[in-house]
């Protein structure tokens, strides 16, 4: 009875073991790395950001798409409206051209000889050129920004100015945005000799012509054709990006955890472990090579 007892307590812990074992999940399946949190936390932010680029960008197109939208429309109702009076149609103190935009329009007055500047890095009909801006001063007292034509920038020479008054037909234009540069952009900030209230708009000539001359030797600038151009196109994209990254984003994680429990399986597997090396048959000697170990 003694050893029987003595050896009760060693049973039972190893009966407990083995019982704990079953009840154990098998260490061959752990967690693929896919679903590990700090994997799943990367993932998170991923989609959040893609989701952000994708709501900012495609604003950013679709406001974009706007204003080419509105400009074209505005652009096509302008072409049936009649010739009138710059001053009349962009009234004292308005902030721009408002629908008088790519009206065309008349002003009178004198060219201001030393306001001319050259306005270049603008090619025309993939011609460098140099195209020329001046003010007209009008009676009323209001000053007008004009641009007078281009050349061609090779061998190009400042036109001659015909004194006395003017009339100025064109197509009227907002001012650009200043970019620091003088010489670059249609504003009063990179002209001189402004004299009196700047109406807030500038014409571009198709003639220029008064009882002393017209401005010769250049060439009207070109108007600008207007399209739409690919940004609803880029705006759908970029939201079409917000509404699949969350999905894809899943996707992705279930895909990298398949992978990863099929390649497990796969190295677990006894068909995928290496045959053990044959060893070679030990070859019985001869009669004769007995012999001649002797």
């Amino acid at each position: 009875m003694g050893p029987k007892l003595a050896d009760a307590p060693g049973t039972l812990c190893t009966r407990l073991a083995r019982t704990i074992e079953s009840v154990s999940p098998p260490a061959e399946n752990p967690r693929p790395a896919a679903y590990r949190p700090g994997r799943i936390a990367l993932t998170a932010i991923a989609v959040l950001a893609a989701m952000a680029l994708g709501l900012v960008a495609g604003s950013w197109q679709w406001n974009r798409y706007e204003t080419r939208s509105d400009a074209v429309d505005a652009q096509a109702a302008a072409k049936g409206k009649p010739i009138a009076d710059l001053e009349a149609i962009v009234a004292p103190g308005a902030l721009g051209p408002g629908d008088a935009e790519w009206r065309t329009a008349t002003v009178t007055g004198v060219l201001d000889p030393t306001s001319v500047v050259e306005l270049r890095g603008r090619s025309v009909d993939n011609t460098a050129s140099l195209q020329y801006l001046a003010w007209v001063h009008t009676q009323s007292g209001r000053t007008v920004l004009v641009n007078l034509g281009w050349q061609p920038r090779s061998g190009a020479t400042a036109p001659t100015l015909p004194p006395g008054e003017v009339t100025v037909t064109g197509i009227v234009r907002a001012f650009e945005e200043d970019n620091g540069k003088p010489g670059t952009r249609v504003t009063p900030v990179q002209m001189n000799g402004i004299d009196g209230e700047v109406v807030q708009a500038y014409l571009m000539a198709t003639s220029t012509c008064g009882a002393n001359g017209c401005v010769e030797g250049l060439e009207p600038a070109p108007i600008p054709s207007l399209s739409l151009g690919p940004h609803l196109s880029y705006a759908l994209q970029w939201w079409l990006l917000t509404a699949v990254a969350a999905p894809l984003g899943v996707w992705l994680t279930r895909r990298d955890a398949l992978h990863e429990r099929e390649r497990a399986a796969v190295a677990a597997s006894p068909q995928s472990q290496p045959p053990p090396p044959k060893r070679s048959k030990k070859r019985r000697l001869t009669d004769e090579e007995i012999e001649d170990a002797l």
